[in-house]
């Protein structure tokens, strides 16, 4: 109150010019508040990606790994925890003939994934081991072999992109008649010609333009354009539709005897015609057969199976 009017004039000039100043900083301390979780999130996971970083391919062992016999798991066991009782995978016996198709059923957490990832190279069995023509899968030859194997997931990822991008991300080198012989060979060719343009057409984030059964046909034609020895779709048809299931049904089923399948399923249409269906429980194998055998056997088929639709 006893300021003079000319230094209070210039205090309050200087606070009207400092006063944008803090609400900047004050708005910049909230930002960082609101995304340092995620700062933190991101750090962990680069770190954990770091620790577990695989073995750098090996050129020496291209010669050496080949597939045209079968899989076979000897006495393999993993849980995800060390000091766990609970095994996801106990004492698993079990071989997978090579140009056959092999079908895994089972509740959930019956260890289906499990066995996948086993069987993929992302798990490492705690004990036992798992045999590619009777050489055994090592960390040193991990890059190697999965250059054999095509993965389809039950949720499908697409880019914000056009078809042709979706699809050549697998496989750059492939010329347009192997694209196109991938889409005929998934029963996806007809809708793709359909678009505007082809190919090139754009699909969006996730393929959100398409239809469930169009981006699963996508998913299953970029997975075959790698020219896989190894396909292997885990609940690849659990959340599409009657119609659009046979025709992936169908599609694979052309390539019966052609390559090595592994279906991860629950409906009775997606393992009928499976060479062998394997049933688990709580990380065992109780159960092994023909579709056929099976059903004669009675009892866990049923148990671990939906009614088909």
């Amino acid at each position: 109150l006893q300021t003079s009017a000319e230094k209070l004039l210039a205090l309050i000039l200087i606070f009207s010019r400092l006063w944008p100043e803090f609400q900047n900083l004050q708005t910049n301390l909230q930002t960082i508040a609101v995304i340092w979780p995620s700062v933190q999130a991101y750090e962990s996971l680069k770190n954990t990606a770091l620790a577990n970083q695989e073995t750098a391919f090996d050129p020496k062992s291209r010669a050496n790994i080949t597939f045209s016999k079968a899989i076979r798991c000897q006495n393999v066991s993993f849980r995800y925890h060390n000091n766990s009782p609970d095994f996801a995978i106990k004492d698993l016996n079990t071989t997978i003939p090579a140009l056959q198709t092999t079908a895994i059923i089972g509740a959930s957490g019956a260890g289906k994934t499990t066995l996948v990832d086993l069987l993929l190279g992302l798990l490492t069995p705690e004990k036992g081991h798992i045999y590619l023509d009777e050489r055994p899968l090592t960390p040193a030859t991990l890059t190697d072999w999965r250059k054999f194997i095509g993965y389809v997931p039950q949720d499908p990822y697409l880019f914000h992109s056009s078809i042709r991008t979706n699809l050549l991300w697998a496989a750059p080198a492939a010329s347009e008649n192997e694209v196109w012989d991938a889409l005929e060979t998934a029963a996806a060719a007809d809708f793709v010609k359909k678009l505007a343009n082809g190919l090139d057409t754009m699909i969006g984030d996730q393929g959100v333009r398409l239809s469930g059964g169009e981006r699963q046909r996508l998913v299953l034609a970029r997975a075959l354009l790698r020219q896989p020895s190894l396909l292997i779709l885990d609940e690849a048809t659990s959340a599409l539709d009657t119609e659009n299931e046979q025709k992936i049904r169908a599609a694979l089923e052309a390539l019966q005897g052609k390559i090595t399948i592994i279906i991860i399923a629950h409906r009775l249409s997606s393992i009928r015609h499976a060479d062998q269906i394997l049933v688990l429980d709580r990380g065992r194998l109780v159960a092994n057969g023909t579709f056929t055998q099976l059903v004669q056997a009675g009892g866990r088929l049923q148990d671990f199976l939906s009614p088909s639709p």
